[in-house]
């Protein structure tokens, strides 16, 4: 785990990023926290896939199919 980078927002949504787990081509990963203290992970997606339909459908699959726990 990395410290964020100037570049890292310090919140997405309803969470506080606070650090950076990784990154890849289409965005970063970093653990952030609920308001309400809960530990999640949050991905940060690059603005060009944000942007496009088909990605968005395949990433909103992917989060459908993430375990609980």
């Amino acid at each position: 785990m990395d410290p964020p980078t100037p570049g890292d927002p310090g919140l997405t949504g309803p969470f506080r990023l606070v650090a950076r787990l990784g990154a890849g081509g289409r965005g970063r990963v970093h653990p952030g926290r609920s308001g309400l203290g809960r530990t999640v992970a949050v991905k940060v997606v690059r603005a060009e896939y944000a942007a496009d339909a088909e990605f968005r459908r395949r990433f909103a699959h992917e989060v459908l199919r993430l375990p609980t726990g």
